[in-house]
């Protein structure tokens, strides 16, 4: 008899149970958000060697050591993006290998670096939209779907389940 009573309860928590496993997540269609051409353009700009590739020729064809070579670049802010036949062709005109591995390690970590810190920032607007939305549930009236007594508050085994009226719902 006592069983009977309960029957509807566990039916409708099992439905319950079910339909949370099916909704969609909290982050919305879960599609991942892709870099367009002008934001792309943006975060990559075309680098600026204010030390041209002719200077670094002469440089090394003077006999200026690599170090000094790559010191100079540092200190210049000088930046790279050449082709493999460009690095090939400074090779051939007398560029160091340790310049030009210089060149191209500096290069990649500037890319690293300018797509980590694009990556944060969408990641904190992202925390920021997901913190307005929290408030936005939190501060909303009917947030809550237990908000005047929770299950267990005031019940006892006799009392009729009524989850959208009778006393307890009502404000």
């Amino acid at each position: 008899m006592q069983m009977l009573k309960l029957r509807p309860f566990l039916i409708s928590a099992l439905l319950l149970s079910l339909l949370g496993c099916a909704s969609v997540p909290p982050g919305g269609s879960g599609a991942i958000a892709r870099i367009s051409p002008e934001d792309l353009a943006r975060i990559l700009p075309k680098p600026e060697p204010k030390l041209p590739p002719a200077e670094l020729v002469r440089l090394s064809r003077e006999g200026t050591a690599a170090k000094d070579i790559i010191a100079r670049i540092k200190e210049t802010g000088s930046s790279y993006a050449l082709s493999a036949s460009q690095l090939i062709d400074l090779h051939n005109q007398g560029v160091g290998t340790e310049v030009l591995d210089y060149i191209q390690s500096a290069r990649e970590q500037e890319l690293r670096d300018r797509m980590a810190e694009e990556i944060n920032q969408r990641e904190q607007r992202h925390a920021d939209e997901l913190q307005r939305e929290q408030e936005l549930r939190r501060d909303f009236y009917y947030y809550d779907p237990w908000w005047p007594a929770y299950p267990g508050y005031g019940w006892y085994p006799g009392y009729p389940f009524r989850p959208f009226g009778g006393y307890y719902w009502r404000r």
